[in-house]
């Protein structure tokens, strides 16, 4: 492949970095996890010095901001997936998607903010570092996130831009590994990703194709005990009966709770996590309405209105659970508005320069992973950004019943912000 100049001395030091050599150090340290990696990955974070961060407070706009990106990912995401059960993390996709965005100017830019909720890059970055560190995590209530970015060695295709580097690594906290992109960077990006979700997404990519410049990654692990465990007497096998109409046997387990969620499609309920940071919250649409329907009607605002709740007692059924998800986003994300990100013509500039020209997004591969039980709630999820240079009136207090035996949308809710960091729909039992 034709070489081609480097344009500037910081460009040609990180190019220097990227000289495999024997004395390369081969251990990886993330936020939460250091995990040994082949001897030819060279860990380029070392050689940036952190820079001052200017965070925000989270606002209005940005709560409402991540509910819009929420609600349209599991939309898009449902509609190639009718029937199934659904569960993406919106928090794990952004993390990804706005590490991404950094390198993205003009045009392209303009389409992931958009996408992204329709903040400016700025203030996106800034609100996303406040609320990444905001996520305090506990032996009871575990939150864990971490993110990673995998360079190619060859710097004949690709040259990474410094800018990017610090950015990336200021905000997100995302080290910057320069790899062989061979069979054992397969193996470290899959063990990266299972260390940082406690085993629960052992592998999600499978291979490195050839055309393969560059991956941006994030992974997150959620384990969490209920506020008030259930005990086995308040599980009982009850039919479920899916949107199709078939009845299947599930373990449904009972509470009272004393958070009522309702609109005028849906009734629900909210069960708090140990230490009140977290919970969960389920909304079961009326009667011949589906979960796709359903979703039609919210809107960011409403969602949010709706997160908060009532202060009423509800007799409250969930079935136990465990589901395994796996999409490539492409489709989802360029209904939200963002394709020119996928195509050849796509402008990354600000990320890096390719002996080619090009440089775009050719998948987002993203995998999920929920357990829920009489104990509480494991899950994890992983999003990998893969670029290529190729081709009101008050009512009498009464008790409400919300018995999840039909199809139903689910959440895990950060309770400061009313904002999804998992969002499903449960169709059927597997």
């Amino acid at each position: 492949m034709k070489k081609y100049r480097i344009y500037s001395g910081i460009l040609a030091a990180i190019a220097a970095l990227a000289m495999t050599g024997c004395g390369a150090d081969p251990t990886a340290s993330t936020n939460n996890s250091t995990q040994k990696l082949s001897v030819q990955t060279k860990n380029l974070s070392e050689e940036i010095t952190p820079q001052e961060v200017r965070s925000q407070e989270i606002d209005p706009a940005f709560v409402k901001a991540q509910n819009r990106f929420a609600l349209e990912l599991l939309r898009q995401t449902g509609a190639n997936h009718a029937g199934e059960n659904v569960l993406v993390s919106p928090f794990s996709v952004m993390q990804a998607l706005a590490m991404t965005a950094n390198g993205a100017n003009g045009s392209t830019l303009a389409e992931m903010e958009q996408a992204l909720g329709g903040l400016p890059l700025e203030t996106l970055n800034a609100q996303l570092y406040t609320w990444r560190n905001g996520m305090t995590s506990t032996p009871e209530c575990k939150f864990q996130n971490a993110n990673s970015i995998w360079i190619r060695n060859d710097e004949d295709r690709i040259q990474v831009k410094p800018e990017f580097l610090q950015t990336t690594w200021d905000f997100y906290g995302a080290p910057s590994l320069l790899a062989a992109f061979d069979e054992k960077t397969c193996d470290d990006i899959n063990g990266w990703i299972s260390a940082n979700t406690d085993g629960m997404i052992p592998q999600i990519l499978n291979s490195i194709p050839p055309e393969a410049v560059m991956y941006l990654v994030n992974a997150v692990c959620f384990d969490a005990k209920w506020e008030e465990l259930y005990t086995e007497e308040q599980a009982h096998d009850r039919d479920f009966t899916a949107a199709d109409g078939s009845v299947s046997t599930v373990q449904m387990m009972y509470s009272e709770e004393n958070c009522w969620l309702h609109d005028d499609h849906a009734v629900g309920f909210c069960k708090p996590y140990q230490g009140g940071k977290f919970k969960f919250a389920a909304l079961l649409p009326e009667e011949g309405m589906s979960v796709g329907d359903y979703l039609a009607t919210l809107d960011p605002e409403t969602l949010s209105d709706l997160l908060a709740g009532e202060a009423y007692s509800v007799n409250a059924g969930l079935p136990s659970f465990t589901l395994d998800f796996f999409d490539e986003l492409s489709g989802p994300l360029t209904a939200m508005g963002m394709g020119s990100a996928f195509d050849e013509s796509a402008d990354f500039t600000n990320m890096a320069e390719t002996a080619s020209g090009a440089l775009f997004i050719n998948r987002v591969l993203h995998k999920t992973h929920i357990e829920v039980d009489l104990n509480g709630t494991k899950a994890a999820a992983a999003t990998i950004v893969e670029m290529t240079d190729e081709c009101d009136a008050e009512e009498p207090e009464e008790i409400k019943t919300v018995i999840l035996d039909r199809p139903f949308v689910y959440m895990i809710v950060d309770s400061e912000t009313n904002i999804p960091v998992f969002i499903g729909t449960y169709e059927m039992p597997q």
